[in-house]
C-alpha cells in the first residue's frame, strides 16, 4: 500500500512540474511576443502615421478616427504581427 501512496506522489508531483515547465515555456513565448511587438509599434510612433489614419478614415466613410482607437489598431496590429512571426518561427523549426 505504501508503494501505491508513493506512486500517487510522483505522479502529482511529475504533473506540477509538467504544469510549471509549460507555465514558463509561455512566459518566454509572451516575452517574446511582447519584445517583437514594441519594436514593430516603435515603426508608428513618427509623423508618417497621418497618411495610414487618413485612409482608415477613408474606408470609415469618412469619420475621424480617435486617436486612442488608433493607437488600439496599432497596438493590435503589431501584437498580431508578432504572434505571426513567432508561429512561422516555431513552425519552422518543427
Amino acid at each position: 500500500m505504501k508503494n501505491l501512496y508513493q506512486c500517487v506522489e510522483n505522479g502529482y508531483e511529475k504533473q506540477y512540474q509538467n504544469m510549471m515547465r509549460n507555465i514558463e515555456n509561455n512566459d518566454e513565448l509572451d516575452e517574446e511576443i511582447d519584445k517583437r511587438a514594441n519594436e514593430l509599434m516603435q515603426n508608428f510612433s513618427n509623423n508618417n502615421d497621418q497618411p495610414i489614419i487618413d485612409l482608415i478614415s477613408q474606408y470609415l466613410e469618412n469619420n475621424a478616427v480617435d486617436q486612442n482607437i488608433f493607437a488600439q489598431f496599432v497596438t493590435d496590429i503589431c501584437y498580431s504581427q508578432a504572434r505571426a512571426e513567432l508561429n512561422k518561427k516555431i513552425n519552422q523549426y518543427y
